[in-house]
């Protein structure tokens, strides 16, 4: 008999989870339609009517390949180098690559068996690298006790034509970054941050007062969503770029850069945002939690949900689920399981969350007095509940491009939103359809 795994982790959710060995911890969305729809449910394989004896663990090396650097690459470091000290037949071999890169060296090389067993990677790729045949459902190994290890919307993004394509290591979505010196108390909407921003807009002295990457839609995102717009219609395959909703989501950005002035003077680079940051020329950054790493030690900040476009309208972030995934031609697949399994137990979350400074994806850790009384942590999981998960369908591939110079033409040159957003959708609807041949 088939179990729909989804429905039931969802209404299980409160059970108690299980548990695998790894290290302790260092001291120390109303949004858009794609959004609304319910999970596709995910099929399992029929249950044997007597239970096998448990075989022996497999053996063998287990690659992973990652994209992690700083504390997230120590957190995953020091998880390796427990289970290796402890599983001397079953080494994991990881490899760091950057993010850029590893997308290109996995489709490369995977197809042709050079890959690696497991990737850790947002589930945004999950569509095309599924249709590629790239990476493996995980079926049996994806059941309802281990799925009700983790928030459900880190699983929802992970289903991909009713199978889900890993399980998931920490989730990701922007927040309002401030600088506690010349912030004391961070606004809860747009206008009173736009109002604060201005007292600290300085173009002469290259200070402004709030900066964000605002020709990339992954952070336009919280005004597009926040407007009520979205990327696709109910197929989930077809654009719907050219909407009212997404309009006024673009207008209200090109007015924080053309009528209020608060933005930096032409299209910025994180990097260049983070120096900004640290140096106190703006006291509002618009970033992720990878953003923590890379503020000075001098600095003093906070973070808050992002504020609310109008009363009851917060402006709500892409939601991204990092999951680690199995290839569909992993030379040591049981193997590799294993890992997939010891990699997001909950002892294993709390070292990535000590250690590697991930919001993991993990219940249980948000029950803890540690960290459910953390003011960082308490943000990120509160926004979370508000974000949209970034749609996984390989036809995303499609929308960047059209969307970021929708941004650039809007935002930073005289195209109207409406005119340079239908030029984004015929664009995109052309890419698609020559895809979906």
């Amino acid at each position: 008999m088939k179990v729909l795994v989804l429905a039931v982790f969802l209404a299980l959710f409160a059970a108690a989870c299980g548990k695998s060995s790894a290290p302790a911890p260092a001291a120390a969305p109303a949004p858009a339609a794609e959004a609304n729809k319910a999970a596709p449910a995910v099929e399992a394989a029929p249950a044997t009517a007597t239970a096998a004896a448990e075989p022996p663990a497999p053996t063998g090396p287990v690659t992973l390949w990652h994209s992690y650097r700083d504390a997230e690459r120590a957190g995953l470091d020091e998880l390796v180098a427990h289970w290796n000290k402890n599983h001397p037949a079953a080494q994991i071999e990881a490899l760091a690559v950057p993010a850029d890169a590893l997308i290109d060296k996995f489709q490369v090389a995977t197809p042709n068996g050079n890959g690696p067993d497991l990737i850790i990677f947002a589930h945004d790729k999950i569509g095309v690298w599924a249709r590629d045949g790239l990476i493996a459902p995980l079926g049996d190994a994806a059941t309802p006790e281990k799925l009700r290890r983790f928030l459900p919307q880190t699983v929802k993004p992970l289903v991909f034509d009713k199978a889900i394509y890993g399980l998931p290591l920490a989730f990701k979505s922007l927040v309002l970054f401030y600088n506690k010196k010349l912030v004391a108390d961070p606004p809860k909407t747009l206008n009173q941050l736009v109002e604060v921003a201005k007292g600290f807009t300085k173009p002469d002295a290259e200070a402004f007062g709030l900066a964000y990457e605002a020709a990339n839609l992954y952070f336009h995102a919280p005004f597009l969503l926040g407007a009520g717009g979205g990327i696709f219609d109910e197929s989930g395959r077809a654009p719907k770029i050219d909407t009212p909703e997404a309009a006024v989501g673009l207008a209200v950005a090109r007015d924080l850069y053309k009528v209020h002035k608060v933005l930096p003077q032409g299209s910025v680079s994180g990097f260049v945002i983070t120096a900004m940051f640290n140096d106190g020329k703006v006291p509002f950054v618009l970033q992720g939690p990878w953003f923590i790493g890379e503020i000075d030690k001098a600095v003093q900040w906070g973070v808050a949900l992002l504020p609310e476009l109008e009363p009851g309208k917060p402006l709500r972030p892409f939601l991204g689920s990092e999951a680690v995934m199995l290839s569909k031609h992993a030379k040591n697949a049981a193997g590799a399981l294993r890992i997939v399994d010891y990699l997001t137990s909950d002892e294993a979350a709390l070292t990535r969350m000590a250690t590697g400074k991930q919001m993991v994806a993990n219940v249980k850790v948000y029950e803890m007095p540690k960290w459910a009384d953390d003011p960082v942590v308490k943000v990120f999981r509160a926004q979370a509940d508000l974000a949209v998960p970034m749609p996984a369908a390989a036809e995303m591939a499609a929308i960047w491009n059209p969307y970021n110079s929708a941004l650039q033409k809007a935002i930073y040159g005289e195209a109207k939103a409406l005119d340079a957003l239908a030029e984004a959708q015929k664009k995109a609807a052309e890419d698609i359809a020559k895809m979906q041949k």
